[in-house]
């Protein structure tokens, strides 16, 4: 029964990483703490966030260039470091403290902000930060997403171009983190049943949200993103309450 609760868990993961390009494991990851272990939760789902990251960026290959998340790229390397030495100083649930505050508040003047539909634009500084703060709060806290889908609904980029381009970073960054979680021994037997579960399952609920795509206006595509940033402060914030009462 655990398989087949993990199957649906990642079928459901995968659609909804499907129409927004990121927040598989923040769907996953609450349900998977209810019979696996964190030891397990961890790897797996970074190693899934990666398999479905891909088919993102396999399926809108054709439509953005890579080049136009570089910065967000390179400069993920550093804040991932700096994450990592901050972390031995402050509690990963001051951070928590931190994200929890800046992602609801900033979904909430989006959500009361009148949207007007611009131009695609891009801007490298931005792209920059963005990717500083994902690679940071994703060696601390492991939320890469939102800051990346922050820099996209800056850009204005339609949902084919924003998808590919979400999906191809969460490759490489997340990426990165399952080369050490492989390193550290934590790819064991267990891992790569459940794995071997949550692949199939995974994709599976991507092909079938492929085709909602072109029913989903600028508009929408912006607010499912919002809707995304916002439950991953809402986590950051169940976790801190849980921590300190």
């Amino acid at each position: 029964m655990e398989s087949i609760y993990f199957a649906c868990i990642w079928a459901l993961a995968g659609f909804v990483n499907g129409i927004s390009g990121m927040g598989a494991a923040l769907m996953a990851v609450p349900f998977m703490t209810l019979f696996m272990d964190i030891q397990l939760i961890v790897p797996l789902s970074c190693l899934m966030v990666v398999v479905l990251s891909s088919t993102l960026a396999i399926k809108y290959r054709s439509e953005f260039h890579v080049k136009i998340i570089l910065p967000a790229l390179f400069c993920a390397i550093p804040g991932a470091f700096l994450g990592t030495q901050v972390l031995k100083i402050l509690s990963s649930h001051v951070l928590e403290s931190i994200m929890a505050v800046f992602l609801i508040v900033y979904v909430l003047w989006n959500f009361f902000h009148i949207y007007t539909p611009k131009e695609e634009r891009n801007n490298a500084i931005l792209g920059g930060a963005c990717g500083f703060f994902s690679g940071f709060f994703g060696s601390t806290i492991s939320f890469t997403g939102p800051p990346l889908a922050i820099y996209i609904l800056y850009t204005g980029w339609k949902q084919e171009k924003a998808l590919g381009a979400l999906g191809s970073a969460l490759i490489i960054i997340t990426g990165t983190t399952c080369i050490s979680h492989y390193f550290a021994g934590l790819y064991t037997k267990e891992f790569l049943h459940y794995l071997l579960i949550g692949i199939p399952a995974g994709i599976l609920g991507m092909l079938i949200s492929f085709p909602f795509i072109k029913y989903i206006t600028q508009k929408t595509f912006r607010k499912i993103l919002l809707l995304v940033i916002g439950f991953a402060g809402i986590m950051c914030l169940t976790r801190v309450i849980h921590y300190y009462f």
